[in-house]
């Protein structure tokens, strides 16, 4: 089984490249591009089946870590082996990584305010023929910004070289993210693998290179600095994951939330991060990659739950919006309706299971 989840990242690794936009100044494989990019059933049939057999495979190792039969170190491989196939991936599902580098080059290039000036407001740019969202200012928070300081200047101005320089970037706060859970959980195999092995997680940050797991991770160590009574440590870094997107403000709260119990914490701010979740469509719409928030405090929480369950549905679910884009190549027409019933019907079907199967 595991052999076939390495083949099948290995795939998805080598098929990414077909969806190089035509326009960016970045390598295509001359065979691969026109299949991928310009047609929709097979993107779409390679899509959804590869999150099928991602996530039986990751179902079949939480189920086997229960049994005992996966040790810590066995999971921390399959994250190290995860990891160095799918960063060589090109970020076929979002381009928020080109924005990214593209606010990172009007701050630290141009030198211009990125809240100011937008990436289009740069004559000459080269970025500006295939950039997607280059007619908006910064999206997100000056630590973020500040942090972004590092790939670019890794990236030495070369567009392909600073994509993985933020790859990189993104890959190593994973890893760190992983750690600081396995360490939380006293080191507990299952906790480390329900979030470093979930694929909605390792697609939406080793592929496409999404920063949520840089907000999380400074929220996460900001509690465990709380836990050890490191007010000050604590407070400062979770203001500093607020203004890396914002989200975590829902955590806020809890700094006054009185209990003994570390896990009642975990488990209201999974809550809490669920409810922000939901709320994200006020701003715009509901992504696969918010969902790694409440994810993260859920793989503290010992006891399984209803929010577990859901969790694998959501997961399953969320991977699958893109689908119905793949085969119309529109946002609008039967799009919309797809995206709704793939978000919400595999979490209420795996609350269902979860309701229905005995528990010891």
């Amino acid at each position: 089984m595991n052999a076939l989840y390495f083949i099948s990242l290995f795939l998805f690794t080598i098929l990414s490249w077909g969806f190089v936009d035509a326009n960016a100044p970045l390598p295509k494989i001359a065979s691969l591009h026109p299949i991928i990019y310009f047609q929709t059933i097979y993107p779409t049939v390679w899509y959804a089946g590869s999150v099928g057999v991602l996530f039986v495979w990751y179902l079949w190792t939480l189920r086997n870590i229960k049994k005992a039969l996966v040790s810590s170190k066995a999971v921390w491989l399959l994250i190290a082996g995860t990891t160095a196939i799918l960063i060589w991936s090109y970020p076929a599902l979002s381009s928020d990584i080109f924005n990214y580098i593209a606010t990172a080059k009007v701050t630290f290039f141009y030198k211009e305010n990125p809240y100011i000036i937008m990436p289009i407001d740069v004559p000459n740019e080269p970025m500006l023929s295939f950039l997607h969202a280059a007619n908006k200012v910064a999206l997100y928070g000056p630590v973020w910004i500040m942090l972004t300081a590092i790939p670019h200047w890794t990236g030495l101005g070369n567009l392909l070289r600073t994509l993985f320089a933020f790859k990189v970037f993104i890959a190593a706060w994973y890893v760190v993210l992983c750690y600081l859970i396995w360490i939380e959980s006293g080191k507990k195999p299952w906790a480390l693998a329900f979030f470093g092995l979930n694929p909605l997680v390792t697609i939406s940050t080793l592929v496409d290179g999404h920063n949520d797991v840089v907000m999380m991770g400074l929220a996460l160590v900001s509690f465990m600095a709380i836990k050890r009574r490191r007010f000050v440590m604590g407070v400062t870094l979770l203001i500093a994951s607020i203004f890396i997107k914002g989200a975590t403000i829902a955590l806020v709260p809890l700094l006054f939330f009185k209990t003994s119990s570390w896990q009642r914490v975990w488990y209201w701010a999974s809550i809490a991060m669920y409810v922000i979740f939901f709320l994200s469509p006020i701003r715009e719409e509901i992504y696969a990659w918010y969902f790694i928030w409440p994810l993260v405090f859920l793989a503290l929480v010992e006891k399984q739950s209803l929010l577990h369950a859901a969790s694998y549905g959501f997961s399953f679910g969320l991977m699958l919006r893109i689908v119905p884009f793949f085969y119309t190549r529109s946002w609008s027409g039967i799009t919309p309706m797809v995206k709704k019933i793939v978000t919400f019907v595999p979490p209420v079907i795996s609350t269902l299971i979860y309701g229905k199967t005995p528990r010891r």
